[in-house]
């Protein structure tokens, strides 16, 4: 297992969608990891998830989605390849004005994200070898 240390950019993936967010602290004894979403990716569509970069001014009453705890065997390191592009696009989505939402597209939902992963992973870990 890599080892993950705070600030550090990392993902989840389930059914080609990832969740993007930041480690915020490691939890050793309970391999945890305390992280914090950043936005969720489907092929090319981003969705932020509302949690400012700059945790300096981040008002937690604000935070669209809550922070995780997370099995740290299941954070996979995100390259430099995939963050520096995707901070790129969020930073340039807080500044520009949201467009209007497509009617005919259902948005990544968090919630269900969340629920498919963690029913995958119950389903590989209850499945015998």
């Amino acid at each position: 297992m890599t080892s993950l240390v705070a600030g550090q950019i990392v993902f989840l993936e389930c059914r080609q969608i990832r969740l993007y967010a930041e480690v915020i602290q490691v939890l050793e004894p309970r391999l945890t990891g305390w992280i914090r979403p950043l936005a969720l990716v489907n092929g090319m569509e981003i969705t932020p998830l509302g949690t400012a970069l700059d945790t300096t001014t981040l008002d937690l009453n604000q935070a669209a989605v809550p922070d995780m705890l997370w099995p740290l065997d299941q954070l996979q390191p995100a390259l430099d390849t995939e963050v520096i592009p995707l901070l790129a696009t969020l930073s340039a989505k807080d500044a520009a004005p949201s467009p209007a939402p497509d009617p005919n597209r259902q948005p990544i939902s968090m919630s269900e994200f969340v629920r498919s992963l963690w029913a995958d992973r119950q389903t590989t870990a209850s499945s015998p070898d």
